[in-house]
């Protein structure tokens, strides 16, 4: 199978020496993505447990919804921003696993940390950390499978990868609320030092699944860099600056599609960082019921839309489709749409529920089969750091605009925090439009990409 050569004219350098490229192994392969997709988990019930103990952080500490909404989003990309770029520089030149070992240990640390909060400055720094275990992990997880799969099977092993998001969001739901309830029940706990209430025990408990994860990652191996860009000494190395030029040089692809698809993320983080408040304030839940009844919801919607896209793209590109994993996003935001508008405003819960379902269902597929389109046009050495730019903008715009949306609506426009289901009504739906304009200005030169990729290609 011919290499992907790329899309620009680079720099000149006399080219490493080859590594022989071992015979593919679909199981080791697979079992990789399993050690990886189980490090997506514990990372993602890390940074979303706090969606689920809004209401108890909120009278402890007496923030606002938008305060709320920082801790929530924003202080976690804020860091990202800052250090995502490095991160994956660092991904592309150096062992990929320890690169996500080492962020492991400080998010599962700041998770640690988050339960130590005693006031909102604390649990805003708190928070910035836990963004490192993204920064890390999604660039350099991405950019291994990259060389663990073929080109063609790229779109399916990123989206079971991808779609552990939500299988972690789901859970911290799920385990959340289970563990929140019997904490409750308890009452503060004190311990040798301090004395702490049931939300920061909850966090100190969920920090500790990073173990086993810490073992599991130990296990894989670091592949072989294919398309002999192995770097081997540091003049071989590619200037620190060449992404950039590389992106502007692709500026009518890249940059529709980092910002719609980050529209995408925006409407769904916006959603999931909302809707546990929205069953507890608009339908009387509890937490433990909304672990029980929402969170296998995200489980299930979620890493369905995700996982299905992905193997959908596969046999679309299998097919000679070459713009398979951008018009499959486009179809299924377009179903998605109208059950996002509708899922808050109906009077049942379970009937909001249900079209809730669909919309992660929907909503998720451009997360696995629109996100694998990076690497399948992007050099390998600069597969992490492409990832990472687009990681930047999706958290900064999505992770951090999608919930602080919600939340100025509710406290702004609407003045109530019963108005919840207006704002679900309103922002993910209108985010979810704006990323469907982005992405089909892309589609006409992306498919001129390609086309000049495999004509390049020898």
């Amino acid at each position: 199978m011919s290499s992907i050569s790329p899309p620009m004219d680079l720099p000149s350098s006399a080219p490493p020496a080859a590594v022989p490229e071992e015979p593919w192994s679909p199981l080791r392969a697979w079992l990789v993505v399993a050690a990886l997709s189980f490090a997506g988990i514990v990372s993602y019930i890390d940074r979303q447990i706090i969606n689920l103990l809004v209401d108890p952080i909120k009278a402890d500490l007496g923030l606002s919804d938008v305060q709320i909404s920082l801790l929530q989003g924003f202080s976690f990309a804020l860091l990202y921003a800052v250090m995502a770029i490095p991160l994956a520089w660092l991904a592309d030149r150096h062992n990929r696993k320890w690169v996500i070992l080492g962020g492991l240990i400080i998010w599962s640390a700041a998770t640690f940390g988050s339960g130590l909060a005693m006031g909102f400055v604390f649990l805003f720094f708190a928070r910035m950390l836990v963004g490192v275990g993204e920064a890390t992990l999604s660039p350099a997880g991405f950019s291994m499978l990259s060389d663990y799969f073929p080109k063609e099977k790229l779109p399916a092993a990123i989206s079971v990868f991808t779609g552990t998001g939500f299988l972690g969001s789901g859970l911290a739901l799920v385990v959340g609320g289970y563990l929140y309830t019997r904490l409750a029940e308890m009452g503060p706990t004190v311990l040798p030092f301090g004395t702490f209430q049931p939300w920061q025990m909850t966090f100190f408990a969920v920090s500790l699944l990073s173990l086993p994860v810490f073992l599991c990652l130990l296990l894989i191996r670091e592949p072989v860099r294919k398309e002999g860009n192995v770097v081997l000494a540091k003049d071989d190395a590619p200037p620190a600056l060449e992404i950039l030029s590389f992106i502007r040089q692709n500026a009518r692809v890249f940059l529709p599609l980092f910002f719609g698809f980050s529209c995408f993320a925006a409407a769904q983080f916006g959603i999931g960082a909302w809707a546990p408040s929205y069953f507890i304030r608009m339908h009387a839940w509890t937490q433990l019921e909304v672990g029980q009844f929402f969170g296998p919801v995200v489980m299930f919607g979620g890493v369905a839309g995700v996982i299905a896209g992905g193997f959908a793209a596969e046999r679309m590109l299998s097919a000679g489709s070459k713009d398979a994993t951008l018009r499959l996003p486009l179809i299924a935001v377009i179903c998605a749409l109208p059950f996002a508008i509708a899922f808050p405003l109906v009077s049942s819960p379970w009937v909001a529920l249900a079209l809730l379902a669909l919309v992660l269902f929907f909503g998720t597929v451009p997360f696995g089969a629109g996100v694998s389109t990076f690497p399948l046009i992007t050099p390998n050495r600069m597969r992490a750091q492409v990832i990472a730019v687009y990681l930047l903008i999706a958290n900064l715009l999505g992770y951090s605009a999608g919930p602080l949306l919600v939340a100025w609506l509710t406290d702004n426009m609407f003045g109530s925090a019963d108005a919840i289901n207006k704002s679900l009504a309103l922002a993910p739906p209108l985010a979810m439009v704006a990323g469907l304009v982005l992405v089909l200005f892309a589609l006409k030169p992306y498919r001129y990409m390609v086309q000049k990729i495999e004509l390049e290609s020898p």
